[in-house]
């Protein structure tokens, strides 16, 4: 499962965002040691004007503000440490790929627990962890 939603103003200069999401999440199920058909990503542009913060309204996403902001939603089987390590590797790749700086880059987790996920027509559950 990992499911991240990314959003940031537009990158200051032309992307090729297939590209770039297919390379962000080869290099995550790499290297979190997740299968990648378990990888689910989405990077949603805002509106130039449509995102306030550090008291100003701002038009395009600079290296260094304002901040990407992402989610991260994960089962509830990973430890706390688990749950830890896979925000900051997902944190250095969108460095690594969209050259925001490290500390632009906002990520929240949040935790998905067994039974509480529709999919595939059915809730889902799945064995607690040990």
């Amino acid at each position: 499962m990992p499911i991240v939603h990314i959003r940031s103003l537009a990158l200051p200069e032309s992307v090729d965002m297939p590209a770039l999401l297919n390379k962000l999440a080869k290099d995550f199920a790499q290297q979190a040691k997740i299968q990648l058909e378990h990888i689910s990503l989405d990077w949603q542009y805002i509106q130039p004007g449509h995102y306030f913060v550090n008291k100003q309204v701002h038009m395009q996403q600079h290296v260094h503000q304002p901040p990407l902001i992402a989610e991260l939603i994960v089962p509830d089987v990973h430890s706390e440490k688990r749950q830890q390590q896979l925000l900051s590797l997902l944190a250095k790749l969108i460095h690594q790929h969209s050259h925001i700086a490290l500390n632009n880059i906002f990520i929240s987790l949040q935790v998905a627990q067994s039974g509480t996920i529709f999919d595939n027509g059915k809730i889902v559950t799945w064995p607690q962890k040990g």
